[in-house]
């Protein structure tokens, strides 16, 4: 009994020894080393010194954009006041201006009614009246309305009664265009050249109007004396010339 509890322990023993592990090896941790650059305290403070400089340099730019901003914003404001205040003046001409413009417009109004009922009245009762009591009438409008615009008027009808007046007296002068044209032929007027002057030195006077003729190639010349033609009444006396010499001596249509 006893042998055989000791093979047992025996037994045992050996099996247990066989299962047991061997202790593991216990691998040292490496760390890497920092590669630190060591640098001495004089170049450190080098270092410093010029980050502390360009510091400052940025501060005083920064300063000074901030000036500048700052004077901009002022001065923007100072023009933006005085261009306000320009506006306010202008505006204020505009206003004065229109104002004027107003007035003047109103004043134009009683200017332009100025003398227009007085001109009305004149003209009906020169209808009826002798050239010269008629231009009487006119000229005694336009002494007490000088300035009216109806004057430029009056001054037409004073020049149309004047120039009735100067027909008047040149019918004394009036003649039949025979008689005319044999006067011409007499001085040899459809002959010659003559001068105009000399023509209407003959005739008695300066014609009433003078137009050229058709032709370009030609110094063609139309004469008119008004009323100067008696023929059962009186008609426009006519000449017409070439180059200074007469080609036809008629009246008015």
């Amino acid at each position: 009994m006893k042998q055989s509890y000791l093979f047992l322990c025996l037994l045992f023993s050996i099996l247990g020894c066989g299962k047991e592990e061997s202790p593991k090896k216990e691998i040292p941790l490496t760390v890497p080393e920092a590669n630190t650059e060591n640098i001495s305290m004089k170049e450190h403070i080098r270092i410093l010194g010029e980050e502390k400089a360009r510091f400052e340099e940025l501060k005083k730019m920064r300063a000074l954009e901030m000036a500048e901003t700052n004077a901009r914003l002022t001065k923007n404001g100072e023009t933006i006041i005085v261009l306000e205040q320009q506006i306010e003046n202008l505006t204020e001409l505009l206003e004065e201006s229109r104002s004027q413009v107003s007035a003047s417009k109103n004043s134009l109004k009683e200017i332009k009614k100025m003398g227009s009922g007085e001109y009305r009245e004149i003209y009906e009762r020169a209808k009826d009246m002798d050239h010269s009591d008629a231009i009487l009438l006119y000229e005694e409008f336009l002494e007490e309305f000088p300035n009216s615009p109806i004057s430029s008027r009056a001054r037409s009808r004073i020049k149309f009664h004047t120039g009735e007046i100067m027909v008047l007296e040149n019918r004394k002068s009036a003649r039949t265009v025979s008689l005319w044209e044999s006067k011409l032929k007499g001085e040899g007027m459809f002959a010659r050249e003559v001068d105009e002057e000399e023509l209407f030195k003959l005739i008695g006077r300066k014609p009433d109007s003078a137009k050229r003729g058709s032709s370009s190639e030609y110094k063609e010349r139309v004469y008119t004396w008004r009323d100067y033609v008696m023929d059962g009444g009186y008609r426009d006396l006519v000449i017409e010339t070439t180059d200074g010499k007469v080609d036809w001596v008629g009246r008015s249509e």
